[in-house]
């Protein structure tokens, strides 16, 4: 068994014991909250009927401790929210912001650490009566890991009244930083390629500038080694990531998808893979 599948194993049974313990306690007594505050919070102090509001989970980590991005990484896992909303409302998926490379030689994970908002959007329906209350329930399932992983649940309930206009709430600041984070379109005048060649996976970056410090997140689990350097190599416009392949991965990619963190800003990525490297590369010295 690989060190990889240890530390996965390894934390499945940290959660599923300290799991077994939260079944028998009240929510007073979670484990986790030692750790962490975890709030449900909204942008505006008001529901609008047909008008979307955003919502989020605030999580408030103590120093040294983090939480998870959609992909974890080496070990871990995302939190998961479950929604119970008034009749007729909408909800969306996570808004994930970009997450930071966590390392605990010789892992790495993708994750949150003093502060993150998991906002997401909501769409109240017509005919709501001004001057009545939605009630917005929201239990969260999450994962708080230092050296060891603890698991949390909360029940959160955020009580808005009904108006036919919202003001901003007291975590507007928080939502308006937290898009700062949020994944962007890959702009227009980008050049993204990718090619596998050998044990690593070339992912090409034409922006007609030198791209400061970039990172790739990538979106599925066990397709790169997490932990391995992203080497930069230069070229006439852009940067080249030499990215290793992981060594779980069990069949060619067709497409490599996730997040390219450019200075300080992160653009959706999304590109087919060509398995052709010796026609890539001598492509790309023409160029």
């Amino acid at each position: 068994m690989s060190d990889r599948l240890v530390t996965r194993v390894t934390c499945s049974v940290l959660v599923g014991a300290v799991g077994f313990f939260l079944a028998t306690v009240t929510p007073a007594e979670n484990p986790a909250d030692e750790h962490v505050k975890v709030e449900l919070v909204s942008e505006k102090d008001a529901i609008v009927p047909t008008e979307q509001v955003w919502l989020g989970i605030r999580f408030d980590l103590e120093e040294g401790w983090h939480t998870y991005w959609v992909n974890p990484g080496d070990s871990g896992e995302p939190p998961r929210i479950e929604w119970q909303l008034p009749t007729g409302f909408q909800v969306g998926s996570i808004e994930w912001p970009y997450p930071a490379r966590l390392s605990t030689p010789p892992f790495v994970d993708y994750g949150y650490e003093h502060q993150v908002l998991l906002s997401v959007p909501v769409l109240p329906p017509s005919g709501l009566n001004e001057g009545t209350t939605a009630e917005i329930t929201a239990r969260i399932h999450y994962l708080v890991c230092h050296d060891v992983c603890i698991p949390g649940r909360k029940q959160l309930l955020l009580s808005l009244p009904v108006k036919n206009h919202a003001a901003p709430g007291a975590n507007l600041l928080l939502f308006e930083e937290t898009r700062k984070r949020q994944p962007k379109a890959t702009p227009k005048g980008w050049k993204v390629s990718a090619a596998s060649v050998g044990g690593e996976f070339l992912l090409t970056l034409k922006t007609g500038k030198l791209p400061v410090d970039p990172q790739f997140f990538p979106l599925e689990p066990e397709q790169i080694e997490n932990a391995a350097p992203q080497n930069v190599t230069l070229t006439p416009g852009g940067v080249q990531l030499h990215l290793k392949k992981s060594n779980h991965l069990l069949k060619p990619l067709s497409r490599i998808r996730g997040l390219m963190v450019v200075s300080g800003t992160a653009y959706w990525l999304d590109v087919p893979v060509s398995q052709s490297p010796r026609g890539v590369q001598m492509q790309f010295m023409k160029n």
